[in-house]
């Protein structure tokens, strides 16, 4: 038999002796967080001791989370690049897509949390889900023949200025109409259902009208300025929309050029239907409006030392949907959003790995 820590020993007995118990169970029984138990039961099945997750069932997930996720790699170019032959470079390899990252944030605040999303047969799909499995239920991602897992390349000189980027996520359009029908039964008894505009419109516009014939509040996530074409005008059954002010400006046809006041922004999406607004911009103030009239603005903390920002509004976004999903007022929700994203740029990873219910709560409480 594998050689065992002192934790999987504790873990492989209570399931032993009884295989139906949930990973909050275990949690509560030896005084661990749920997402580490949920590390301890991976490297259970990675050691063949038990078969994997039928031996623990959780309960039905409450958060279902749909968009994109690909591999980052990054290379740095040692001294000047020269065209046409090898160049000599340093490189780095992490997981990204803002669907993946939103959901492995809140798995790592202990929400119950199923990824839908799709993936070629390929070592980058396996890549991404034995990193991300411990958090997230990925057990329902589609799996293509003849197309491969979404890829990001990027190269860089040595000050770290981009010189060209490569990005292969045609792979996204496959989450289209019959994709998404597939999973009526699972996303009718979701309690929230969080979308990234990796998502084609007509697969964005059948999220929403599902979301409002079933009262669930869904919370769309933009991924970028140029995807904002693939949110509808009529947006009555959103609950949230996270967004930036570059994405909204272009949503709303404003040149970039244009003096544009973000409280009347806020106005603006009000208008649509949306139930409530989060306005980030970047180091300046973040505003919310709800459509029964309330306002607020918000001074994101100032950060020591920033390290990558590359995480920073998928972790701003997975606080936030966690103080919702706890019941936390609009006020707190922020606050968490901010704070995470706060630590999220001081560390190099895209999601924190230091991240847990408990810390992000004491340090909200620090910061604010």
């Amino acid at each position: 038999m594998a050689i065992l820590s002192q934790n999987e020993k504790r873990v492989l007995d209570i399931i032993q002796a009884d295989p139906f118990i949930t990973q909050q169970d275990i949690a509560d029984e030896l005084d661990l967080n749920r997402s580490t138990v949920a590390t301890l039961i991976s490297g259970l099945v990675s050691k063949r001791i038990i078969k994997g997750r039928a031996y623990v069932v959780n309960k039905e997930p409450d958060i279902i989370c749909i968009g994109g996720m690909n591999v980052d790699r990054k290379y740095v170019i040692q001294g000047n690049m020269v065209p046409e032959t090898s160049n000599p470079v340093s490189s780095t390899l992490s997981i990204g897509g803002v669907g993946r990252n939103i959901a492995e944030n809140l798995g790592r605040l202990e929400e119950e949390v199923t990824f839908l999303s799709v993936a070629g047969y390929d070592h980058d799909y396996e890549w991404i889900k034995e990193q991300t499995e411990s958090f997230v239920n990925m057990d329902n991602i589609t799996q293509l023949k003849d197309v491969s897992t979404g890829a990001y390349s990027a190269i860089l000189d040595h000050e770290g200025e981009m010189q060209l980027a490569l990005a292969d996520m045609s792979i996204n359009d496959q989450m289209d109409l019959a994709w998404i029908k597939q999973q009526i039964a699972l996303l009718s008894a979701a309690k929230m259902i969080i979308i990234d505009l990796n998502l084609p419109k007509e697969t964005v516009n059948y999220i929403i009208q599902l979301s409002k014939s079933k009262e669930i509040p869904l919370i769309v996530v933009p991924v970028s300025s140029p995807k904002m074409n693939r949110l509808p005008r009529d947006l009555q059954g959103v609950d949230t929309i996270i967004v930036n002010l570059d994405e909204s400006m272009t949503f709303f046809d404003i040149p970039v050029d244009e003096d544009c006041d973000p409280d009347e922004l806020i106005d603006l999406w009000l208008s649509t239907g949306i139930k409530q607004v989060v306005l980030t911009s970047g180091s300046r103030e973040t505003l919310y409006g709800h459509h029964d009239g309330v306002r607020a603005s918000f001074q994101p903390p100032q950060v020591p030392q920033v390290i990558d920002v590359t995480g920073a509004g998928d972790s701003f976004v997975g606080g936030f949907i966690f103080g919702q999903s706890q019941d936390y007022d609009y006020e707190d929700s922020v606050k968490l959003a901010l704070t995470n994203s706060y630590h999220t740029i001081q560390s190099d990873q895209t999601v924190r790995l230091n991240l847990s219910r408990t810390t992000i709560i004491e340090e909200k409480n620090e910061l604010f």
